[in-house]
């Protein structure tokens, strides 16, 4: 990716098929996933889900924010269906940035 671009990531984190998934925006992704990271090893109750297993890449903020609007609209088997599409063993993606 260029570095004098922006970039906006619609992201998923998750564990397992069934699981609770946190889904949102990010400029800076791997910095997401660090604090996420930093966040779960102080409190994994509140943090339980720290894998990243989707995301998409957008170069504008607005289009970003409406995909993320529509896929937290779409429901959860709406949801497991696209990480799926993606990542059907829901395998860590963090290191694949």
């Amino acid at each position: 990716m260029q570095a004098d671009k922006q970039h906006y990531f619609v992201y998923i984190f998750g564990e397992q098929p069934g699981s609770d998934v946190q889904i949102g925006i990010a400029d800076d992704l791997r910095a997401q996933i660090v604090q996420r990271n930093a966040d779960h090893a102080q409190n994994a109750t509140t943090h339980p889900s720290n894998k990243l297993v989707y995301y998409e890449h957008y170069d504008v903020e607005s289009i970003a924010q409406n995909r993320e609007h529509q896929i937290k609209s779409g429901g959860k088997d709406t949801t497991y269906s696209l990480i799926a599409s993606m990542n059907p063993n829901w395998l860590d993606l963090s290191d694949t940035l």
